[in-house]
């Protein structure tokens, strides 16, 4: 139970300099500046998504546990002895990479999946916090029925957490309010600049570059969009939508909110 509590004490100490230390460099070098308003928006939205799937992750654990019980677990059983470890990783990453691409596509191609979805393009600032700005129902219903990659392969826990941190950096940190100008390579891996084209207001820039880690599926699926130089577009939806923290709870259904008022008051 010790190593547990050091373990999660760690991960807590990492997460919140990591927050920190992104909000120095995002005053010193942003791509656009954000309302204070627009970050404390981000804040109640991730609570409210963290607060929510967390509370909700036994349900969506045991409805997972279901359907593996009827599929089985690890059907790839990966190489681990020696120098297999480092040759595994590299395949469970990208395979992870894949899976989300894939996963990333069709939240935008499916009308229900999008009405969560759209909750995450609804910042109207992007910044480190809005990676983990998320429609609450999102994570539950993509942990209890798409347990795909604990179906497909048998990942040992140590390579689990090795991938974890391999994704952080072009993950998490693509939603980073930072100018990193990469030049040509800009395409070599996912990064602010090649994620704000995926955010943008503008019409041609709809559905591109929906990579995680490597834009190399964009390019290979014919959704990449390469940015210009200098190219830093207005992010969120249009119309644009300023999100409190009712919405958060209540996103794909707003709409039918507003319309029952107006009956109300008619």
């Amino acid at each position: 139970m010790s190593s547990e509590i050091a373990h999660a004490a760690f991960y807590l100490a990492l997460m919140l300099g990591a927050i920190y230390g992104s909000r120095l460099v995002e005053k010193k070098w942003p791509i656009a500046d954000v309302p204070t308003s627009e970050f404390q928006d981000d804040w109640l939205a991730v609570i409210a998504n963290l607060g929510l799937s967390i509370s909700l992750g036994p349900l969506a654990a045991i409805v997972a546990g279901k359907i593996a019980s009827i599929t089985g677990v690890g059907w790839i059983h990966l190489p681990t002895e020696g120098y297999w470890w480092y040759a595994s990783l590299a395949f469970v990453v990208v395979a992870l990479d894949l899976y989300k691409y894939t996963f990333h596509r069709l939240q935008h191609a499916i009308p229900f999946l999008w009405s969560m979805h759209s909750f995450h393009h609804s910042a109207n600032a992007v910044t480190f916090i809005t990676g983990a700005r998320h429609y609450w129902l999102e994570r539950v219903l993509a942990d209890a029925f798409l347990p795909i990659m604990a179906i497909l392969f048998r990942i040992p826990p140590d390579m689990a957490i090795a991938t974890g941190f391999i994704f952080f950096l072009p993950d998490a940190c693509a939603h980073l309010n930072v100018r990193i100008p990469l030049g040509r390579y800009v395409t070599w891996i996912n990064n602010p600049q090649w994620h704000r084209i995926h955010h943008s207001v503008q019409f041609e820039h709809r559905d591109k570059n929906f990579a995680a880690f490597l834009p190399f599926w964009d390019i290979l699926f014919g959704t990449a969009c390469v940015p210009k130089p200098d190219e830093y577009p207005t992010t969120g939806l249009v119309p644009a939508e300023r999100v409190d923290i009712i919405n958060s709870v209540i996103w794909p259904f707003r709409h039918l909110r507003h319309r029952v008022s107006k009956k109300e008051s008619a």
